[in-house]
């Protein structure tokens, strides 16, 4: 029930006091209002017009790449990054204003982003094998092709209004920044610019402290690509760096798309080769947005992310990190251990010339690279600050000589030969061709003077021992009959000279024929299919493709396409996006009689590495393993008195779980590095599974 009850005069009070309260808070209030949109109205409307809001790019986590067992090979860490922003760089200071960070950098020891190819002091010079970037500069700079770096500098201080105030190794400095600035469309569009990478937090402080002196430049924290074992497999796992105007934008006319139409913006960083390059779709990820509102003296007003960045995906190799690196460290040693031998007294190469080597190792049942060595190697880490260094040495750390580079094969090439025949029934296992050291065939023509040799005289001699001696007369003569078309065909289908499938770059090379020959500019003569015949000529393969060889043999003419991508995985490891299943390139059979034969070549080379060989300390034989070990080597001809050493090789004989293809530039006796090898996989990888069933 409702009260009717007057009130009392205390409670009337405390009504008409708060009723008065809240009319000054309102009339306040109203004030207040009338005050901003009336008295000062025009005067916050000219700081809401003074005030910049830009939209920069929140960079997406990038996957890692990892070996098969989730060892990480290239990961991310979180770091401090200089920028310069466009809207608040004076161009009017620029020169000035890079000059001072400069010194600043120097003085800490630290590097900043400069892609001009050309030195840094004295007399200007281009670099070294930076054809394509000369190319570039010289087009940017409107020069004729002509034209000399001394040429090009005058213009790029002409360009930058870099005046004479400043010393000729500033100058170059500063011109190598704003170069780069050039080729990031530093621009109102592109409105962020990274000037260095990692800096030290003492650089940090000191850029902080003195900010005054920087208008336009920021620290940033950032994830940076690092690399934990940065010599490790670095020409396969490659680098990222500074995407190039030409790649953002791309060739439309062409129907080129550039990284623009794929959402990148033009400051993204991303994978230069290898497979950062490879996978850079995969690893990238999406990156966010962030609105930042500045006043008009550039102080951030707000920061907001408008749009959360998505990580990248984890890419995994087939890649073991112990097998590779065990296998560098052995093909390091023994290069190491040729170079010390002292000359051959009497002038023979013994491989102390050696410049450098590969070691490729797959999987026999799927054609997974395992492990593939290059010596000499470089550290990722520091790709792009000893970049002239690496690119003007002549022992070239840069080339991926495991899959780009070409040797000839030398007499691992007989397998192929021999296979072809046998396959062919031009020869069975046991018919004989007749070593007597000179191959006299091409006697019959009027004045021959091509009488090939062999390096011993082996009497009648079946393809077994042929391959297990090496008889050059032998293969000359099977050669010869099963003719150059028949030889290049079974090479292709054992992966020499031909694509293999590999996700990488690599080479494809070629084998010696009339075809080649007129490519080469050279004329092609009967008796070449002789020299073509044990690996000699115009033939030039791969380590990688000797190693497919190896795999293709062991598979009976079966040959698996080579890969290293083993699977895509999300960022969080916890779904498995994509995997590469074992896939068949070629195929041919041979038969069990035929491998027989072939196999009992190949062990009988194995048999003849004992420990008398042994290097370094280590046992080199094969005939101690419990198993056999199908190996062919070959010691291609590099000059006329230098030679290099090849190997192939698959294990155990009868059931093969790997296939080795060795090189070794300019060296000698790469037989040595199988055992090795061979040790460093069954300690890895453990024993055959049939002796683990029976321990388990």
């Amino acid at each position: 029930m409702l009260s009717n009850k007057p009130q009392k005069p205390k409670e009337r009070g405390r009504l008409i006091t708060l009723s008065i309260l809240s009319a000054i808070v309102c009339g306040a209030y109203a004030l207040q209002l009338m005050n901003f949109q009336v008295v000062r109205g025009a005067e916050f409307q000219a700081q809401t017009q003074q005030m910049t809001v830009s939209k920069i790019a929140v960079k997406a986590a990038r996957g890692e790449i990892t070996d098969c067992n989730g060892v990480a090979l290239a990961k991310n860490k979180v770091g401090f990054n200089i920028v310069f922003y466009y809207s608040f760089f004076p161009a009017e200071e620029r020169n000035e204003i890079i000059a001072r960070l400069i010194q600043m950098m120097e003085a800490n020891g630290e590097e900043w982003h400069d892609p001009l190819p050309m030195t840094v002091s004295g007399q200007p010079e281009f670099l070294e094998n930076r054809d394509s970037d000369i190319e570039t500069l010289k087009e940017k700079l409107q020069v004729n092709v002509y034209a000399t770096a001394d040429d090009c500098m005058y213009q790029l201080r002409d360009l930058f209004d870099i005046d004479e105030s400043y010393d000729d190794l500033t100058a170059r400095k500063i011109a190598g920044v704003r170069y780069g600035m050039v080729l990031a469309d530093f621009s109102v569009n592109n409105n962020q610019y990274t000037f260095a990478e990692d800096v030290s937090t003492e650089t940090v402080t000191q850029i902080k402290e003195l900010s005054y002196q920087f208008p336009g430049v920021d620290i940033v924290d950032e994830d940076i690509r690092v690399y934990p074992d940065g010599d490790l497999a670095s020409h396969i796992v490659g680098v990222v760096g500074q995407m190039y105007a030409e790649q953002y934008y791309g060739d439309p006319e062409n129907g080129v798309a550039g990284y623009r139409d794929k959402g990148y913006p033009m400051n993204a960083l991303i994978g230069r080769f290898g497979v950062e390059s490879l996978m850079e779709s995969e690893l990238h990820g999406v990156d966010g947005v962030k609105t930042v509102e500045q006043s008009k003296d550039g102080a951030i007003l707000s920061e907001t992310v408008t749009q959360e960045p998505e990580s990248g995906n984890n890419v995994a190799l087939t890649i073991d990190s112990r097998l590779q690196s065990r296998i560098q460290d052995v093909l390091n040693q023994y290069i190491e251990y040729l170079r010390s031998l002292p000359d051959d007294p009497d002038g023979d190469d013994n491989g102390n010339q050696v410049v450098g080597g590969a070691v490729v190792v797959l999987d026999a049942k799927t054609g997974g690279v395992l492990a593939a060595v290059t010596a000499p190697t470089y550290d990722l880490n520091q790709y792009f600050s000893d970049y002239s260094e690496l690119s003007s040495r002549e022992d070239l750390p840069m080339l991926n000589r495991a899959f780009d580079g070409l040797y000839r094969p030398g007499s691992t090439f007989k397998t192929a030969v021999a296979a072809g025949a046998l396959t062919e029934d031009l020869i069975t296992p046991y018919d004989t061709v007749d070593c007597r050291r000179v191959y006299t065939y091409y006697d019959y023509i009027p004045g021959n003077q091509f009488r090939p040799t062999c390096l011993g005289y082996h009497g009648a001699t079946n393809v077994m021992e042929a391959l297990t001696v090496s008889c050059n007369i032998f293969f000359y003569d099977v050669g010869r009959r099963l003719g150059i078309d028949k030889i290049q065909e079974y090479a292709h289908l054992l992966g020499l000279g031909t694509d293999t499938g590999l996700e990488l770059s690599n080479a494809v090379g070629g084998i010696s024929g009339p075809d080649r020959s007129e490519l080469l500019g050279t004329t092609w003569q009967p008796g070449n299919v002789c020299q073509t015949s044990i690996g000699q000529m115009d033939t030039a393969v791969t380590p990688l493709q000797l190693a497919v060889q190896a795999m293709t043999l062991a598979n009976q003419g079966l040959r698996y396409r080579a890969h290293i991508i083993k699977e895509v995985r999300s960022y969080d490891d916890a779904e498995v996006l994509s995997s590469t299943e074992p896939e068949v390139m070629s195929e041919f059979t041979i038969s069990g009689e035929d491998f027989e034969a072939i196999k009992a070549g190949m062990i009988g080379v194995s048999e003849s590495v004992a420990e008398r060989y042994s290097v370094l300390g280590w046992n080199t034989s094969l005939t101690d393993l419990g198993y056999d070990v199908a190996m062919k080597t070959g010691t291609p001809q590099v000059t006329a008195t230098t030679f290099s050493s090849s190997a192939i090789a698959f294990a155990p004989a009868d059931d093969a779980d790997i296939a080795i293809g060795i090189i070794l530039e300019r060296g000698a006796d790469a037989r040595n590095l199988v055992r090795p090898i061979l040790d460093a996989y069954t300690e890895l990888y453990g024993q055959p599974a049939a002796a683990s069933d029976a321990e388990s």
